[in-house]
């Protein structure tokens, strides 16, 4: 164990400083938010968007000398991640396995169970379906539906739409951690189409699409240089992982997968988990009180599966279709637990219909 405190950088750092508490560590962040639940629990600063990420690494500087890592939206930055690992130890894939796995054309070699792709400057196809999708997003941000004969505009690149569920699949090394389904611009969260918006899991799958995944992570390994803790993101299509996305840092969805163990230790009957972003339905100012109150208040508790988590701070304006908080469930099984995010989420918007406006 370190010594000293680990850094966590990236676009929303709650989530892993949270994962690091619950395994002991304490830690900083930088972030793009600052939000005052992670404000409780970790000395942190506040990324400005116009800012991001370049000056992560001079505002790392006024912390003390220790490991980091890092979440979403870094994997696009590999300078960064250099600039930031020429001065700490990093815990997690390094820069130049970052080019590699975030270059969609090198996966789709690597790993053969991957929809077809085309570059930028050609033309939309006539046969299937196809996706817009930036060769630097994050999250299904710049992620849209292409339209047959149109020209792939520069810095995107056209992957094959495969229909079915999106799923993601957590590794520590070769070691898969588990399995969850992604919540993808569902309506009743007021995401757009493509949006990662939430995690429910774990599930299962049959052994042969999981030895597909474990061999794809042994090959990632191997020959990509990605190590540590990652995710692989894949849609579910004729009983096999069709690989869309490798995520070489800090996924979402371990959040989901730490809590559903530790609820299978102590209440088997609820150890399904789910975890919900809300984005607003139109631009509002965050309201001085509200259901998230408890969640703020009291001692903290890594291992307490918390109702609403990013919580931003009274009077912040936020703009139509940005996220505003996360918030979480657990139940018995998957459907269940869907049932009871979705109607926390209609209980948002009643609430922010009511006095959340700007």
């Amino acid at each position: 164990m370190t010594t000293g405190r680990v850094g966590v950088v990236g676009a929303s750092a709650r989530a892993a400083v949270m994962s690091l508490a619950r395994a002991g560590y304490s830690a900083w962040a930088v972030d793009l938010f600052a939000d005052r639940d992670l404000q409780r629990i970790a000395e942190c600063a506040r990324c400005p968007l116009a800012d991001y990420p370049e000056a992560i690494p001079t505002l790392a500087e006024r912390f003390p000398p220790g490991p980091f890592l890092f979440t979403g939206g870094l994997e696009n930055a590999p300078e960064v991640v250099a600039a930031l690992a020429s001065k700490r130890p990093l815990w997690g894939s390094g820069p130049d396995a970052l080019r590699l796995v975030r270059d969609p054309f090198f996966v789709a070699k690597l790993l053969v169970d991957s929809p077809r792709l085309q570059c930028e400057q050609s033309l939309v196809p006539s046969d299937g379906r196809w996706l817009v999708k930036s060769l630097g997003s994050s999250g299904g941000l710049g992620v849209r539906s292409a339209r047959a004969g149109e020209r792939v505009p520069s810095g995107c690149y056209l992957q094959e739409f495969v229909a079915g569920p999106a799923i993601s699949a957590v590794f520590n090394g070769p070691q898969l951690l588990g399995i969850t389904e992604q919540l993808t611009g569902p309506e009743w969260l007021h995401s757009n189409a493509f949006h990662y918006a939430g995690t429910i899991g774990p599930i299962n799958l049959p052994s042969g699409g999981i030895q597909k995944l474990v061999d794809a992570a042994q090959r990632l390994g191997a020959e990509c240089g990605v190590q540590g803790i990652f995710g692989i993101d894949f849609i579910w299509n004729r009983d096999q992982p069709w690989i869309v996305e490798i995520n070489p840092r800090y996924p979402a969805s371990l959040e989901v997968l730490e809590h559903s163990a530790s609820r299978e230790r102590q209440r088997p009957e609820s150890c399904t988990i789910g975890k919900a972003i809300y984005f607003a339905p139109h631009d509002l100012r965050f309201p001085e009180q509200g259901p998230w109150d408890a969640d703020l208040t009291g001692p903290f508790d890594p291992g307490r599966l918390p109702e609403y988590a990013d919580i931003p701070a009274c009077g912040e304006r936020i703009e139509a279709g940005s996220p505003v908080l996360t918030f979480s469930s657990s139940a018995a099984d998957a459907e269940e637990c869907r049932g009871r995010l979705q109607s926390r989420a209609a209980e948002l918007d009643r609430l922010f219909a009511q006095g959340g406006t700007s």
